[in-house]
């Protein structure tokens, strides 16, 4: 795919990964409509602060975003949440806002920019799901619901819009080095995991993956692609893996 002079939509921009991937795609030539629930005004690039969880704020930001540019080229579903909970124990408030942000607000931005697309034949849409949308956690249960429902929406959407030039690509990153932990809506991570931290990657290098990916306009993408390791230990040795992350959840309880 052609970068230079496309138009992004990157939800969650505000930091993270959402962040980093707006300053990558910027320095390839992108135009940037951006936004987050704090996203600061930019002097170059449309920014719109406001609730994704708000079906009445994304088509605001769909409509302002055609006003700006006239068209959206590619769609960045990168806002998400998450919740460190037993499913049997879930608050169900959290969990409904939980899919809200993370399902069904990128179901909504595809529904409102998928059909210019179409009728452009031409278009992208980025996923950003996580190594939870290949590989089910059980201190993330639900979590990993919202990213297996994001990489199965993935999937159709893809099949449903190929004869129409819409790509769609899912990104499976594992830890990054972000604050969303710290903005989790509640629960905490198992301590192996947290004190694992010095593993992880960072945005940037993400963002610079997923540029790359989204140039070469790849199916799936897992960063670091280590991570494929896990998923196909997941399928072939489900009952050697399921017996590592019960004694994680097990110190964790």
């Amino acid at each position: 795919m052609r970068m230079e002079r496309q138009v992004a939509l990157i939800t969650g921009a505000s930091s993270g990964i959402g962040q980093a991937l707006a300053a990558e795609l910027a320095g390839r030539g992108v135009q940037l409509a951006l936004t987050g629930r704090s996203i600061a005004p930019d002097a170059v690039h449309f920014t719109c602060a406001g609730d994704l969880t708000d079906a009445a704020f994304r088509e605001e930001l769909v409509r302002r975003t055609l006003e700006r540019y006239g068209r959206i080229d590619i769609l960045v579903n990168n806002a998400g949440v998450g919740l460190y909970q037993p499913s049997w124990q879930a608050e169900v408030g959290a969990t409904r806002y939980m899919f809200e942000l993370n399902v069904f607000a990128a179901l909504h931005l595809a529904q409102l920019v998928v059909p210019g697309m179409r009728e452009r034949r031409q278009g992208m849409v980025v996923n950003i799901g996580s190594i939870a949308s290949k590989v089910t956690l059980p201190w993330f249960t639900l979590y990993s619901a919202t990213k297996h429902a994001l990489a199965a929406f993935s999937d159709g959407l893809r099949m449903e819009n190929a004869d129409f030039g819409v790509k769609v690509i899912l990104v499976c990153p594992g830890y990054v080095k972000t604050r969303f932990q710290e903005n989790v809506l509640v629960g905490r991570p198992p301590d192996e995991l947290a004190s694992g931290k010095r593993f992880a990657t960072n945005a940037p290098d993400l963002a610079r993956a997923i540029a790359d990916g989204m140039a070469r306009e790849r199916r799936t993408l897992v960063y670091p692609a280590s991570g494929w390791a896990l998923v196909a230990a997941w399928q072939y040795l489900p009952r050697v893996v399921e017996a590592f992350f019960r004694r994680l959840q097990r110190n964790h309880s």
